[in-house]
Parts: C-alpha cells; structure tokens; sequence
C-alpha cells in the first residue's frame, strides 16, 4: 500500500483549515477498530487513512454475512397491542377509553420476542451508508446484498443504538465486533459530506464535533501507542475534591472535575493529566496581544492541586498538559508551580500522519519521573 500523503484533493479539501485526510487520521484513533488491528494493518492505515472507508466496509461484509447466517441474536421487546386473548399485563384504562371489550379485544403489554431489535436495525442502517460512501462497485453489490437480507428479514433502520448499555460475552462476540465496525462507518461518513477543492473556515457543528473527535483521538491514541505493562490510562475520570468540615449540601452545589485523560507509569514514578482543548491556545487579553487562557490554566491547576494527599505521594508531583490542536504553527512551552510541572502544547494537524504520530508520542517522552 503506498502512501498518498500529496493527492491534490486531499491536500486542498479542509475541515476548519484541517485537511480532510487528518480528520481521518483522528477518526481512525479514537475508533474502537484501531485497538484490535494487527501492528502491520494499524501502520497502513495510519500512512493512508483514506482506506479506512474501504476496509471497514470489506470487513462489515465479510462479518455481516457470516452473521446473519449464524448468529442473528433475537431479544425481547415490550410490546403494546390490542389483543382477542389475554397476554402479559391487561392496560385496562386504553381498553376502556377505545371500548375495545365491545369489539372482542383488549389492550395487554408484553414482551415479545424479535429479531427487529435497535442493534440489528442499527447494523442494517450501516449498509445503507456504506452504499451512498462507497466507489467500489464490487462492495457496493455486497452491501446491496445485505439490505437486501435485512429487509426481508423484516428488520428496519435506526442510526441512534445505546451500545454502551449492551451486554457483550463469548455468545454474541460477532455483535460487538459488527457493532464496533457500525460505530466506525457511522463515523467516517461526517466528513465526506465535504465535496470539490475547497476550503471551510467555519461550519455548524465543527466546533463540538472537532472537539469531542481530538479528544477521543488523543486517548485513542495513547490506548494503543503506550505500552500496557508500563502505562495504565484513565479516561474520563472524575476527580474528588480534598475537604473537611462541609455542610450538609455542599456536594448537592460543587462543580465536578472531570479530566480528559491520565497517564500513569505502572512503576508510580509519573502521572500526567491531559486536558485536550478545541480552540486556539493563544488568545488576545486586555493587556497582551497573545495570552495563555487563565480559564484553562486555572481548571489544570484545580485538577492537580486539589488531588494532593499523603496516601498519595505522587500525587504532589504530577504533571499537568493542556493540548490544543493548531494549524501551521507550534507551542510547546512549561513551567512548574509548587512542584507540579505544566505545560502548554499544541499538535499541528496539517503535518503528514507520521509528523503528527511522532509529535504526540514525543509529547509523553519529555516528562520527567518524579
């Protein structure tokens, strides 16, 4: 697979001065997929991100098939139907109101048994994207196939699927792999709706979806970049707060921390807060033409400071990083305050894959152990 770092059209089409091939990049670390391809796999895709699309959909076919024949899991939903027979809970107040009695009927709630449940609409909508995304004709004929089976089998389309509440185990280990590769297509298409050689400075819902996509993507990332029996990586982790002598409803009205990610070397020797950041990291304030965000750099301090305890001794010494994604341009500045290094970085992401890979890993590499 060769590396296409200079196709014009990826060159010249941006998100938000972001060239579209990174913002691929991006979605490739913070899918689920990028933590369960093969080494070889993973490097392909990071020099040509653009495959993405084509292998997720040769892998959503090749599992899908198998799965509707083999392991199309049924479950049970609650139903509300008016019934000539009585089965599961009697709603007695529609069958009064609709006077169904007289016709014979009642209204009754049970639960029924279908293979038309959220997850397999959630997989079948899949192939109807893949089928307006792809070019290969080829695949375009695969996914057509499988609607094809889905819409016999009677099964509609949903795009919105709650994942994080199902249960995953060895029995529907093929559902979590479908839905993981569901996930990822449902990602890929956002930024393929930019079409031609043009640039977008500001688009409706750019700034919350980079957002959440960077931060996803830098945890992503380390997941996989860092080795497991070195480093363990929290994500999302809310922080307590250190106080005494509170009132009765003083937890009801505290803010609570949340970081975006931790890193700690498993010997306990360094500990590393990232707080990723979607906007310029350099602002202009009422006495200086370029400013840090005291906003920020307080939030970072709180998170570090208010963690402080003797039953933690690293915890006096752990490092802070505020990480903002930039365009042609670099930050990499530090200071330590009351023993706690802070530092203040940018990721250029108009830089190839490679560029942006080194950077992010570069990053970690300068902390020092406490």
């Amino acid at each position: 697979m060769t590396t296409i770092n200079y196709h014009p059209l990826l060159t010249n089409t941006t998100v938000a001065k972001i060239p579209i091939r990174n913002i691929w990049l991006l979605l490739l670390y913070a899918s689920d997929y990028y933590k369960t391809v093969g080494q070889k796999q993973r490097i392909e895709l990071e020099n040509n991100p653009e495959e993405l699309i084509t292998l997720a959909a040769k892998l959503y076919c090749q599992a899908a098939n198998k799965w509707l024949i083999h392991h199309l899991a049924a479950d049970y939903q609650l139903t509300t139907k008016a019934l000539n027979r009585v089965r599961g809970k009697i709603d007695i107040l529609t069958t009064q109101r609709n006077q169904l009695l007289a016709k014979g009927k009642i209204q009754c709630r049970y639960d029924d048994l279908t293979i038309d449940t959220p997850k397999n609409r959630y997989i079948h909508a899949a192939a109807h994207l893949l089928v307006k995304q792809l070019k290969d004709a080829s695949l375009i004929e695969q996914c057509r196939k499988i609607i094809h089976q889905f819409t016999a089998l009677k099964i509609g389309q949903t795009t919105h699927y709650c994942y994080e509440k199902e249960r995953f185990n060895h029995a529907n280990l093929k559902d979590n792999t479908l839905i993981s590769l569901a996930k990822l297509i449902f990602s890929l298409s956002m930024p393929t709706q930019f079409q031609g050689l043009h640039t977008i400075e500001q688009l409706k819902k750019t700034d919350h979806w980079l957002r959440e996509l960077f931060e996803k993507a830098i945890v992503g990332f380390y997941r996989v970049n860092l080795d497991p029996e070195q480093w363990t990586i929290y994500a999302g982790k809310k922080l307590n707060w250190q106080y005494s002598n509170a009132t009765d409803n003083i937890t009801a009205y505290l803010p609570t921390m949340k970081t975006d990610l931790i890193l700690e070397n498993r010997s306990h020797t360094q500990r590393l807060i990232i707080d990723t950041k979607c906007t310029s990291i350099l602002k202009k304030s009422r006495f200086r033409l370029n400013s840090f965000s005291s906003h920020h750099l307080y939030q970072l301090y709180a998170y570090l400071r208010s963690q402080e305890k003797n039953s933690d001794p690293l915890s006096f010494c752990a490092s802070g990083m505020l990480l903002y994604p930039t365009v042609g341009a670099a930050v990499n500045e530090n200071m330590t305050i009351q023993g706690h290094k802070l530092s203040f970085c940018t990721i250029d992401l108009t830089q190839d894959n490679n560029a942006i890979k080194n950077s992010l890993l570069a990053l970690i590499n300068s902390f020092d152990s406490c």
